[in-house]
């Protein structure tokens, strides 16, 4: 069992970071190897629309990108993370949903298992998530319920609430960790 983190914020050491690095803590535990990919001081570019990956499944922009897609191409579970800015992933994380057009004939992400994990200050999550899952399932992937940590401030994830019913941020990562090693599971018998 392989599992990618993908950590969509700008920032190192923020509240993403604390939650997706929670997740793969989690996985670890259950034996699964683990990656970690953050968009900070990376060179991603937005995907520019010329549809030439279309017929080919590959993209013609040469950047940070192409390490990313092997990573995800090793990867049996993928858990994209991302801070919400305006209620939607940030900028950085976009250019990589986008970037993964030349995936859709190649069904490269199919069957992959991924999990959406959101820290945020106080909107946005349940809309966002849904997004991501829209996302996830274009591509094939088969979406678990992931996870939503709430802190203002760098670090309150630690202590902030999750997007469920009496539950932490971290027990929600946690908790993530274990739903996408148990979908791993099932998948492989």
């Amino acid at each position: 069992m392989k599992v990618l983190g993908i950590i969509g914020s700008p920032r190192h050491g923020g509240n993403t970071e604390i939650l997706v690095n929670e997740v793969l803590a989690s996985v670890r535990e259950e034996g699964a190897a683990t990656d970690v990919f953050h968009v900070a001081d990376k060179n991603i570019s937005g995907c520019d629309g010329c549809g030439g990956c279309f017929p080919s499944g590959v993209c013609r922009i040469k950047d940070d990108m192409q390490e990313l897609y092997r990573k995800m191409e090793w990867a049996d579970a993928i858990v994209f993370g991302s801070p919400v800015y305006f209620n939607y992933v940030t900028a950085q994380a976009k250019a990589i949903i986008d970037r993964t057009f030349c995936y859709l004939a190649s069904r490269r992400l199919q069957g992959k298992v991924a999990a959406p994990v959101l820290a945020l200050r106080r909107i946005g999550g349940g809309q966002t998530r849904v997004q991501l899952f829209g996302w996830f399932i274009s591509q094939g992937m088969i979406p678990v319920r992931g996870a939503i940590g709430y802190g203002a401030q760098k670090g309150e994830v630690r202590t902030g609430v999750g997007g469920g019913i009496n539950v932490t941020a971290l027990e929600e990562a946690r908790q993530t960790g274990k739903d996408i090693i148990a979908m791993l599971k099932r998948l492989s018998k």
